[in-house]
């Protein structure tokens, strides 16, 4: 940014961001190193469960998280505080299993099977659910419920009723101020605030890497202290997520199967990582590979904008690209003497299009590099789409979700572009 004097405006924001860093507060969890922990929650939802927990609340809590699960199903019956005999956690009344949550009546069960970060192991459910079926054949209880609580960026893939972390999150907004016991509710506040920071969807960049990457020219030049480095922790833990989401919903680890390359998830989630690539053997042949570029010089704003990458906004970002290489000479490629290079790309971009992939990709906000050069400036050598994600104006969703369905849309490239390869093998 320029040595211009700050604008009224910009120091408005400056001291709102400041009062959001000092009023921001570091949870429990943050100390104790328990932020994803899904023991550490699971306790404190077995409490929040409890009828008979200090919170006071009876079953009002229960009772939010019976009727949200029983509408993505068939509906659930609400429960009497009066009721309930016991309110368990880790159960290991199955021989084979555990039970993360159980509640007991003297007819009924209900059991809740958590996940914060780990992945659902369907052997495990069935062997729960067993567990419960049993318990009605030997008339020991009437009828059982089976709820799965996960992050909303997981789908359970099972016919059982689903919980989201931002339902248990809503919930508790609407209850907190309802406790009876001031340590109680300091409890629930210090709760919300580790699952909005480390397992909702919606979590941005906070106020410490705004005034990094947006002021942090004009704030040093004025002498004014801040956290320079405050953009990297939340790149990590962008990065982190997304690492866990692949790996859930696409199966991705390094060497596995389908062909992807044993760099596809190597570790380059310490401090500092920048990037991200997704690619398969063959696909790395023919020079394609999916990348999430985060690096300092996307961040901050105006920086590193040459030709080459003239079509990047000059905000702050992270951007999301299908990357096809091609040679120098192919980026002086024109529409009436068009290069190799640039035929290869038109072959894949028809192919994507054919196959119905590129409305779909406009869908989720992808631009073809092409069309957001001037007509005078060269190709990008390497990137052929292009998905800008501002890493501060949202539309609510949060950056890691707009991420997220960025690369799910190249994911459901992958069919087409083997076999656009194998074409190209052939030619």
């Amino acid at each position: 940014m320029g040595s211009d004097e700050l604008t009224e405006g910009e120091i408005d924001e400056i001291l709102s961001l400041y009062r959001q860093t000092t009023t921001e507060r570091t949870t429990t969890f943050d100390i104790i190193d328990r932020a994803g922990d899904e023991r550490t929650h699971t306790k404190f939802l077995r409490w929040m469960c409890d009828p008979d927990g200090s919170h006071g609340l009876d079953a009002t809590f229960l009772n939010h998280c019976l009727d949200v699960a029983g509408g993505t199903q068939s509906s659930i019956e609400e429960i009497d505080g009066a009721t309930v005999n016991s309110v368990s956690a880790f159960s290991r009344k199955p021989d084979e299993t555990e039970l993360d949550i159980l509640i007991e009546t003297g007819t009924r069960m209900i059991v809740f099977e958590i996940k914060t970060q780990s992945s659902l192991r369907h052997k495990q459910i069935d062997a729960q659910t067993r567990y419960l079926q049993k318990q009605v054949e030997k008339n020991a209880i009437n009828s059982w419920d089976y709820i799965l609580l996960t992050q909303d960026n997981i789908n359970p893939k099972s016919t059982y009723p689903n919980l989201y972390w931002s339902d248990i999150h809503r919930g508790l907004a609407t209850l907190v101020g309802k406790v009876e016991s001031d340590i109680d509710a300091l409890r629930l506040r210090d709760w919300m605030r580790a699952i909005d920071k480390d397992l909702l969807d919606q979590r941005d960049f906070g106020p410490d890497s705004r005034l990094a990457l947006q002021y942090g020219e004009k704030l040093d030049q004025l002498g004014i202290p801040y956290d320079s480095e405050a953009h990297i922790d939340d790149r990590i833990q962008l990065f982190k997520r997304l690492r866990e989401w692949l790996r859930e919903q696409y199966e991705l680890s390094s060497g596995s199967s389908d062909g992807w390359t044993s760099r596809t998830l190597q570790s380059r989630f310490e401090k500092g990582s920048d990037i991200y690539r997704i690619s398969k053997h063959r696909w790395e042949d023919e020079g394609i590979r999916f990348e999430i570029l985060a690096r300092d010089k996307r961040l901050k704003r105006g920086t590193d904008h040459d030709p080459e990458h003239g079509y990047r906004s000059t905000d702050s970002l992270i951007e999301v690209t299908l990357r096809y290489k091609i040679s120098k000479q192919d980026t002086q490629s024109s529409p009436e003497n068009p290069t190799s290079g640039a035929q290869q790309r038109k072959r894949l971009h028809d192919k994507l299009k054919q196959d119905g992939h590129w409305e779909s990709l406009q869908a989720a906000g992808f631009q073809r590099t092409r069309t957001l050069l001037p007509e005078d400036q060269p190709l990008s050598r390497y990137h052929m789409y292009s998905r800008q994600i501002p890493v501060f104006e949202q539309d609510g969703k949060g950056v890691f979700a707009a991420v997220r369905d960025a690369v799910a849309a190249l994911m459901d490239t992958r069919e087409s572009i083997d076999k656009f390869v194998e074409t190209e093998e052939i030619r």
